[in-house]
């Protein structure tokens, strides 16, 4: 590292595809002690900077998983030059733990070319693995829990059907060679357990690769991957392309190697007496969570197609009334736009030519407006937004800057951040952004009725 940057905290600074998994991820930090910062946006080379004094990790999150690679471009460049000149030497792209991807949208392997033209001499680093999370990798091949059972990605009953990227292959090697980007070397479950104890042997033949592919099975062969890229970092640009287990993986060895010394952080979360719930994710696992909580007494309401629109203010109207009446006596909602991939208004929207970003930018304006209304008018505290693409344009359209790490619930993979704003109206209210694929049924009634679950 250069000597004008001799005053800079940060270790890691990353860039999230989506906003609930960058949100994870910046939780998988902090679970350690990591002073973490998340920004909603590109906040500026200055910002970034003054951010990197003060926090151990930086992250921004973006909207890059629903694009397509001439969106991705545009939007990845100038963050990843601002964070070139900052010269930390391990920087994160944050892709989601099912890989979940297509050459046309989300384009993992273009995000690694865009990286190498960045840091043209750095090791690219391949690590989706997430034990924690059910996310698996074995011999090249990855692997994801759907409830109590396990599946290879192209057989997996979620992923295989994404109705925006479904995947057909399991070889992550493969997986970015049709997205333009070619895999050098595999790290397998044998190397890592050799190197448990010395990940320094380890970084020592990674020098000699561009690229590689981790497995992952455990969370002792996440650290020991994690471990080795770090020692790598001391010598050269490490940019991994990464899910949320290099975080915990590397926050973990940190802390027990002696490198991390701050108070590890408690997770405590208290009681609200009302939740609005906005949900803009398709996947099964949603539904189930919308049905339970419509079991539970809360009130769900839709969002059709045509009221995301724009066509219909006076259903938008009534829709706000409903939840406003029901916020303020107490009740809680679930304003939803589909109950599983096989709901009609996936099928509508794919008949209209409507682009995944351009739903979820629609959504995030919906929902967005839902939120300030009942923080205004309802008195609201803490909100859900469930869906990563529609997750990201709310959070934009919010106004909200940034989020720092609240408390977690790592039973449900849940973090609840508070949020940093200009707006009085916005700044410290709670928010837990969530994946399709993350928590179980009952998360809204966790999210209402608090926790305290003080191990990471």
């Amino acid at each position: 590292m250069s000597d004008a940057n001799t005053a800079l905290r940060a270790r890691v600074l990353f860039y999230g595809d989506d906003f609930t998994g960058a949100s994870d991820n910046a939780a998988q930090y902090a679970r350690h002690g990591l002073k973490t910062v998340l920004f909603f946006s590109d906040p500026g080379a200055d910002v970034l900077e003054e951010a990197a004094r003060h926090y151990d990790v930086v992250g921004v999150a973006g909207t890059a998983r629903s694009l397509d690679t001439d969106g991705m471009r545009a939007e990845l460049l100038p963050v990843l030059e601002k964070f070139r000149q900052l010269k930390v030497p391990l920087v994160q792209y944050k892709c989601c733990s099912t890989f979940d991807s297509s050459p046309d949208t989300g384009s993992l392997g273009h995000a690694m070319q865009l990286m190498q033209s960045c840091w043209p001499d750095s090791l690219l680093p391949v690590l989706a693995a997430t034990p924690e999370f059910g996310r698996y990798t074995l011999f090249g091949h990855h692997y994801a829990r759907a409830g109590t059972a396990v599946y290879r990605l192209d057989r997996h009953p979620v992923m295989s059907r994404h109705p925006v990227t479904p995947m057909h292959e399991s070889d992550l090697s493969l997986v970015l060679t049709q997205q333009g980007f070619i895999i050098a070397h595999t790290v397998d479950l044998r190397l890592l357990d050799r190197f448990e104890t010395t990940p320094e042997a380890l970084a020592t033949e990674l020098m000699n690769h561009d690229s590689v592919v981790f497995d992952g099975y455990t969370l002792q062969q996440v650290m020991t991957a994690a471990a080795s890229l770090w020692h790598v970092a001391q010598e050269r640009q490490v940019c991994a392309m990464a899910a949320q287990g290099f975080a915990h993986g590397l926050g973990a060895w940190l802390r027990q190697s002696g490198r991390l010394t701050s108070n590890q952080p408690t997770h405590k979360l208290d009681a609200v007496d009302r939740l609005l719930v906005l949900s803009g994710s398709c996947s099964a696992l949603s539904a189930e969570q919308i049905a339970w909580g419509r079991q539970a007494g809360f009130l769900t309401m839709r969002a059709n197609l045509s009221l995301l629109e724009g066509e219909d203010p006076d259903a938008l109207q009534t829709l706000e009334n409903h939840m406003l009446d029901a916020l303020t006596s107490g009740t809680s909602v679930i304003v939803f736009t589909a109950e599983g991939p096989d709901d009609a208004l996936v099928s509508a929207a794919s008949a209209q030519g409507l682009s995944t970003s351009a739903m979820a930018q629609r959504i995030g304006h919906l929902f967005a407006r839902l939120a300030r209304v009942a923080f205004a008018q309802a008195g609201l505290q803490r909100l859900v937004v469930a869906g990563g693409d529609s997750s990201s344009f709310t959070m934009r359209d919010i106004s909200a800057s940034a989020l720092e790490i609240k408390a977690s619930h790592f039973g449900q993979n849940a973090h609840v951040c508070t949020l940093v704003s200009d707006d009085p109206l916005i700044h410290d209210k709670e928010v837990l952004l969530k994946g399709g694929q993350v928590g179980q049924a009952d998360l809204y009634g966790l999210m209402l009725a608090g926790f305290s679950n003080s191990s990471p």
